[in-house]
């Protein structure tokens, strides 16, 4: 009996493992359904040859980042609406909110995940998605986000970098992309690329032909959050200043663009219902509701500011 019972048992737990395996690699492809509209909130001025900032609060939510092009889709909504209403030349400067390149990790999950209302919530599920995570949990001390984030880093860095690239050149105009988080991020040969260190968050920014502008301004996470950071770039139409803090409990950036005469400035946080981030401030949100709105207009919000104006 126990000679039969041996291989039968050996049999059902291979075919347990098997099917295992294969609900881990499943990601079935869902029908995709987010709000892409976009709306001028805010224009101060007069159209002038001496060029514009153009700040984006893009409406982002868990489901936006299953697929870069997805993110890709809600951003190129609102630079079209932009361009529409003739907001955009080779002088005009776009700047995107802080963190809007951190929930890259959440590419291509189980679809449930999406749907939950915190990380936690997702945990369980992420985990059992993720096998090879429990090494990085419980081995080298890691929590599960942290683990996630380390794994998916290299790609990561890789998505962050081609799609902001490539809206920039598509559109023709100097972009500040946000940030993301990484692993000791660095360069190498123009490419953005993760380590294995401490965490940075890591901002980059892209001339009108795609290429980087500048150096790539990078903070030690989470100690950034604790103070005001200050960054300073130079573009086509003027010094851009970048000043970014968390003190009213959301990572929230002032960009002001100044060409020596006259200066453009426009303030930037994320909309939507995006989760905290790892390490956060306690108590700390990502997408407040209750940050001050330019528009009740549901959908992604445009402030533009023509330099010149005063």
């Amino acid at each position: 009996m126990r000679k039969l019972l041996t291989p039968l048992i050996a049999a059902i737990l291979v075919s347990c493992l098997t099917a295992y395996a294969v609900w881990t690699g499943e990601r079935p492809r869902v029908h995709y359904l987010s709000d892409l509209r976009a709306s001028l909130a805010s224009d101060v001025g007069a159209a002038s040859a001496s060029g514009n900032l153009l700040a984006i609060r893009p409406e982002l939510y868990p489901s936006d980042y299953r697929d870069p092009d997805l993110l890709r889709m809600k951003l190129v909504a609102a630079l079209d609406q932009a361009r529409a209403l003739g907001l955009l030349n080779e002088r005009t400067v776009v700047a995107l909110p802080d963190h809007i390149g951190t929930w890259l990790l959440l590419r291509d999950e189980k679809h449930n995940l999406y749907q939950a209302r915190t990380f936690t919530e997702g945990s369980r599920l992420l985990t059992l998605s993720h096998p090879t995570l429990l090494g990085r949990l419980y081995l080298q001390g890691q929590d599960l986000e942290e683990a996630l984030l380390r794994a998916k880093a290299r790609r990561m860095a890789r998505d962050y970098q081609k799609l902001f690239s490539r809206l920039a050149g598509e559109y023709r105009v100097t972009l500040l992309a946000g940030s993301i988080l990484l692993p000791s991020p660095y360069l190498k040969e123009g490419k953005l690329r993760s380590g294995h260190g401490d965490l940075y968050n890591l901002a980059l920014a892209f001339s009108p032909d795609g290429n980087l502008l500048g150096e790539p301004f990078s903070q030690p996470w989470p100690q950034s959050t604790r103070h005001e950071s200050r960054q300073e770039l130079q573009t086509v139409s003027g010094q851009v200043t970048i000043t970014r803090s968390w003190a009213s409990g959301y990572p929230q950036s002032e960009v002001t663009l100044s060409d020596g005469r006259t200066s453009a400035s426009e303030t930037l946080f994320l909309r939507g219902r995006l989760w905290p981030l790892h390490k956060a401030p306690s108590g700390s949100v990502l997408t407040p509701l209750g940050a001050p709105q330019a528009s009740d207009v549901p959908g992604s919000h445009l402030l533009n500011a023509w330099l010149g104006a005063r």
